[in-house]
């Protein structure tokens, strides 16, 4: 696997990273202008569109607009269904498409299911909590086993979409085995986490031959103990967290960056996802190069219907987010790299649904 490595680094040295339909994939631009915006105290502002939206009229994006009247850089999406649900890889990949296409930026999670269990019913969100054994866990990273065989398979599978989405010269923003710092996903709190994510690594760029990934690291609030589960042969790209706190002002937005910014010195900070998002004093400390909103609920605490949302938003905070001079919309990215992402001079605005925010306004159209 060594040398297969060192073959693959050796191509993207020469010949830079080129997707498959010949067209270099500006990964290395996008990192310096996340680093730079970073270093100005300026941000780019984005939403999760989850996976049951990606095939409705007006997702989190959609309303977001409607709400703020502006278009967010960063997009994001979640890959758990695209290798079994029919239709659900193609629906990503449109989403993806057309937002890169207008010059935006598309950030990926993937809540992998526990691949050594069975998932009955499809539910991959709680398969993707469904607990591993130590054991279990070590045999998974062992090649040869049975358990490696499974998770490689899951892998393979997944692999595909990414590389529709390479051949499509699309810069992803790859956000694997997040918040693993804590308890409640089967790869939390491993002491061989750093293992999955070089192999991981290994597998899509390796195996699978994705060049296209901008590797994101991304712990839980303060990311305890983060050094524990810091990769050991492939650092990533950008380093973040995910912050679901009932303050916006709440000192776990910002408890992580000492021990991240050790282990990472040169590598961009994110909120890589927020319920509520972060107040001004919070932004002038972290200087995150994006802030990811959590789509739905916590877009608009009016929204919630069945449970107490203290980390949801209010449709003023999130107007008063979005009105902040340092916070960029997709309009404020630079031209040259949104032409570079698009591939293309960018595309106009999206054709978005008109959505209603109450079902007053539903009966009044």
């Amino acid at each position: 696997m060594a040398s297969l490595m060192t073959g693959c680094a050796l191509i993207q040295g020469l010949f830079h990273e080129i997707g498959a339909g010949g067209r270099e994939i500006p990964r290395e631009e996008v990192l310096s202008y996340l680093t730079d915006l970073s270093s100005r105290g300026e941000l780019l502002a984005g939403t999760q569109v989850n996976e049951y939206e990606v095939s409705i009229a007006c997702d989190s994006m959609d309303r977001l607009v409607s709400m703020t009247g502006k278009e967010p850089a960063i997009l994001g999406l979640e890959l758990m269904f695209a290798a079994t649900y029919d239709g659900y890889d193609d629906a990503l990949v449109a989403h993806a498409r057309a937002h890169a296409r207008r010059g935006g930026l598309v950030t990926l999670a993937w809540h992998q299911r526990n691949p050594l269990k069975v998932c009955p019913r499809g539910e991959f969100y709680d398969c993707s909590k469904t607990p591993m054994r130590d054991d279990e866990f070590e045999r998974m990273l062992t090649p040869g086993t049975r358990e490696n065989a499974l998770w490689r398979a899951d892998v393979a599978a997944t692999a595909e979409t990414l590389k529709r989405l390479q051949a499509e010269g699309i810069p992803i923003l790859f956000r694997p085995y997040h918040e693993m710092t804590g308890d409640w996903f089967w790869w939390g709190q491993k002491a061989a986490f750093p293992e999955l994510w070089d192999a991981l690594y290994d597998e899509l760029v390796g195996v699978h031959g994705l060049n296209n990934l901008i590797w994101v690291w991304s712990g839980d609030r303060d990311a305890e103990r983060a050094a524990q589960y810091w990769p050991r042969r492939h650092k990533p790209d950008v380093v973040g967290t995910d912050v679901y706190e009932s303050s916006n002002q709440s000192p776990n937005y910002t408890a992580a960056l000492p021990e991240l910014r050790r282990l990472a010195p040169e590598a961009p900070f994110a909120f890589t996802e927020v319920g509520k998002l972060p107040a001004p004093s919070v932004l002038d400390a972290a200087r995150p190069a994006w802030v990811l909103a959590w789509g739905g609920e916590f877009l608009n605490a009016d929204w919630v219907q069945t449970w107490d949302c203290s980390s949801c938003n209010s449709e003023g905070d999130v107007k008063a987010f979005f009105a902040q001079p340092r916070v960029k919309a997709l309009d404020d990215m630079p031209i040259a790299l949104r032409r570079s992402i698009a591939g293309r001079v960018p595309g106009p605005a999206a054709n978005r649904p008109e959505c209603p925010s109450s079902l007053l306004e539903l009966s009044e159209q």
